[in-house]
C-alpha cells in the first residue's frame, strides 16, 4: 500500500453488518478527507452499528483497500476554489472486508481511534502555529495600505492592537506546544495538546478574519494576496478555507467537550 489515509466515520454514516462472521461489510456514502487531492490506497474507518452504542459496544476500526469491489470514490469541489477538487465522496455498495484487515478485537476499536485522534492533536498545533505566524507577518505588511477609512492600518490603534494580540497568540502556541512535548518525553500525558488543537484552529480564524475586515472590500480581490496558506488565495478566501482547519482531529466542538471533561473534570450532563 503507497498510502494510508487515517479517516473517522461519524456516527450512523455507515451501517455495519457481519457477514460469515468473519468478513464486515458495510454500505453507504461517506465524505472522506484525501490526499493530495486523491484518495488513498487505503483507509482507516471506525465502524459502528448505532450512535447510542457506538462507545459502549466499542465499535470497530477496520483498514479498508480502497480498490474492494464495491468501493466507489467520486471526487467533488469546495465551495471557495470549485476548480479544486480536495474531497471525495465514497461510497460502498455491500463492500466486504476480510478479517485480517480488522485492527485488534472485534468491537474494541474505540481506543484505538481515541489513541490515533490524540496522535494527530499532538501534531497539527504545530501546523496551526507556523500559520498564526505566517497571518501576523502578512497583517504587518498590511498595515502599509490603507483602510476603508482611507488611513493607513497601522495607523489605526485597534489594528495594532489585534496584531500584537495575535503575535502573543503565536508565542503561546509554541511554547504551550512545547512544554506538552517534554511532559510525553517524560511519559506524562499532556492536556495542552487537547487545548492547542482548539486554540490554534481558532487562532487561524480570528487573524484571517482580521485582515479580511481590515481591507473592506478589497479583501475579495483575487489579486491582493493573502498569507500563504495552503493555497493562494484573497484574504477572503483564505479566511473561508480556515474553516476545514476546525475538523480534523476532532472538531472545536468535540474538542470544547474533551476539555471541559478530561482538563477541567465537569460532569457529563
Amino acid at each position: 500500500m503507497k498510502r494510508l489515509l487515517w479517516m473517522f466515520l461519524l456516527c450512523g454514516v455507515l451501517p455495519v453488518q457481519l457477514m460469515a462472521a468473519e468478513s464486515p461489510a458495510a454500505t453507504g456514502p461517506v465524505i472522506v478527507v484525501p490526499l493530495r487531492t486523491e484518495v488513498s490506497d487505503a483507509q482507516f474507518f471506525l465502524l459502528r452499528r448505532a450512535l447510542k452504542e457506538a462507545e459502549r459496544a466499542g465499535a470497530q476500526a477496520l483498514i479498508i483497500d480502497m480498490q474492494t469491489p464495491g468501493v466507489e470514490a467520486r471526487p467533488f469541489a469546495e465551495l471557495s476554489e470549485p476548480d479544486f477538487l480536495d474531497f471525495n465522496e465514497v461510497f460502498f455498495t455491500d463492500a466486504s472486508v476480510p478479517h485480517e484487515n480488522l485492527l485488534g478485537e472485534l468491537n474494541a476499536g474505540w481506543p484505538i481511534t481515541q489513541g490515533s485522534l490524540a496522535h494527530e492533536r499532538a501534531m497539527l498545533w504545530i501546523t496551526y502555529a507556523y500559520d498564526v505566524q505566517r497571518a501576523v507577518a502578512a497583517l504587518q505588511t498590511l498595515g502599509d495600505r490603507p483602510g476603508p477609512a482611507g488611513k493607513l492600518l497601522r495607523d489605526d490603534a485597534r489594528y495594532r492592537d489585534e496584531v500584537a494580540g495575535f503575535a502573543i497568540d503565536a508565542q503561546a502556541l509554541m511554547l504551550m506546544g512545547y512544554r506538552g512535548f517534554s511532559k510525553f518525553m517524560k511519559g506524562r500525558s499532556s492536556s495542552e495538546h487537547s487545548l492547542l488543537k482548539l486554540f490554534g484552529s481558532e487562532a487561524v480564524q480570528r487573524c484571517l478574519l482580521a485582515g479580511t475586515e481590515a481591507l473592506g472590500a478589497d479583501a475579495v480581490d483575487l489579486d491582493l494576496i493573502g498569507p500563504p496558506m495552503w493555497r493562494d488565495g484573497s484574504w477572503a478566501i483564505q479566511y473561508l478555507r480556515s474553516f476545514g482547519g476546525t475538523i480534523p482531529g476532532g472538531t472545536s466542538e468535540i474538542q470544547r467537550n474533551i476539555i471541559a471533561e478530561r482538563v477541567l473534570g465537569l460532569p457529563r450532563r
